[in-house]
């Protein structure tokens, strides 16, 4: 017979918990970081033939995307720590189809279409993991890096499945049509999914019934409310020395990654790469993000997280060697893969291991909206180093050593937080 009061074993928590996982990875595939995010490279080439916009111009939209969440996350976070999903992400599968619908009705300025980005970012802010990754959170603990690298993983399907099946819309029946039919999906999907939610915020997934935390690393701590998990007193911004390292962290990381992916197709064109065969090389990062987003949440449960990313984040400095001495491509391309694979379920599980529980939706809508401005800048401080140096020397190089200061950062982290 199970005693009541022992924390759940990873099995146990994914038996139990498996569908809020699910619904959690369906639920950011479908909406502004997924089938929003990963549509933008079907829309340069149909945009240039219409408006005659440049590439760069018509990209340029991935910037107020970012910066959407950028502004968005924080209040995401804080609201979900007081009111729960559920009414987030009802309000937000309403209002990003209503955007889009008026993204498909587009006209020929590029800052109008800049404005309608970041509308559709905005009115999908309640479908990024700064609402999602609260829940699944604070439902899992044994398994939530495990948990949180599955919910992540709806956006790697959203990378891989989204050019695939949006792609012959685009061609056949134009991007106005296309983008009606991605509203649509985010509707028909998003908007039970918001439904099935519970209307209140759960409690922690380590709260046991006699009124204290489990802690499986040892020992448990006690809960002064008697049991009772105060949410309406959360909702706050954890302010903390850990925290603090996260959000250079976040920032740093973003502004790297994001600009090295952004322009890894490119810089492969300019070593005398074919156009197809460098689309083929980035495309393997997505193969390899989809796989670090499971090995390295699993990872995360059974060792010390800061280590296990401090590994992970260190293999992109490989890759920034291998392409500024016209190394092998592949290895590079994948190293690339797996550091951008653990970005965001990092950021995610570290919070929850350095904030409060009843401050996490708060504090992680702050770094991941920190995330998001980085990889806003990251790809337009690239694109500016060549400009000025005519190479991608400079940035590969400043890159590595960004790269080098995060896993410092990373791995001075220290124990996790005693949760109260």
């Amino acid at each position: 017979m199970t005693d009541r009061n022992q924390p759940l074993t990873a099995r146990q928590e994914l038996a139990r918990h498996w569908p809020i996982v699910l619904a959690a990875a369906l639920g950011v595939g479908f909406g502004t970081m997924g089938i929003g995010f990963y549509s933008l490279g079907l829309f340069v080439k149909p945009l240039q033939a219409e408006f005659g916009w440049s590439r760069a111009a018509v990209s340029g939209a991935a910037t107020f995307q970012q910066l959407g969440i950028f502004l968005s996350a924080p209040l995401v976070g804080r609201l979900a720590d007081r009111i729960g999903l559920r009414p987030l992400a009802v309000a937000s599968y309403v209002a990003m189809p209503l955007a889009l619908v008026a993204l498909s009705m587009a006209g020929p300025s590029v800052w109008g279409w800049y404005g309608l980005w970041l509308l559709v970012s905005l009115a999908g802010c309640g479908t990024t993991p700064a609402a999602w990754a609260r829940m699944v959170s604070m439902r899992f603990d044994a398994a939530r890096g495990l948990a949180l690298g599955l919910m992540l993983v709806g956006t790697g399907l959203a990378a891989a499945l989204v050019p695939a099946l949006l792609g012959p819309i685009f061609a056949h029946d134009g991007w106005r049509t296309a983008t009606l039919v991605m509203a649509g999906a985010a509707a028909l999907v998003g908007i039970p999914l918001g439904l099935m939610q519970s209307r209140e915020a759960p409690a922690p997934a380590a709260r046991e019934k006699d009124g204290h935390f489990a802690n499986r690393e040892g020992g448990h701590f006690a809960n002064r409310e008697g049991g009772h998990f105060a949410n309406r007193e959360g909702g706050h911004f954890e302010r903390n020395r850990p925290v603090f390292m996260l959000l250079a962290i976040a920032f740093l990381v973003g502004v790297i990654v994001a600009g090295l992916i952004i322009h890894l197709v490119p810089m492969l064109v300019d070593r005398g790469m074919d156009a197809a065969l460098a689309a083929k090389m980035a495309a393997s990062i997505g193969l390899a993000v989809i796989a670090a987003r499971v090995i390295v949440g699993w990872l995360f449960d059974r060792f010390h997280a800061p280590y296990v990313a401090a590994v992970f984040l260190a293999m992109p400095v490989g890759s920034c060697v291998l392409l500024g001495l016209g190394g092998p491509v592949l290895p590079a391309a994948l190293m690339l893969g797996l550091a951008a694979g653990a970005e965001v379920d990092m950021l995610a599980f570290f919070t929850s291991r350095y904030a409060a529980m009843k401050n996490y939706g708060a504090t992680y809508g702050v770094i991941l909206g920190t995330f998001s401005l980085g990889a806003a800048l990251g790809p337009m401080m690239v694109g500016a180093s060549v400009d000025a140096t005519g190479g991608y020397g400079a940035a590969l190089a400043g890159s590595g050593l960004g790269l080098g200061l995060v896993v410092v950062l990373i791995a001075c982290l220290g124990p996790y937080r005693a949760q109260e």
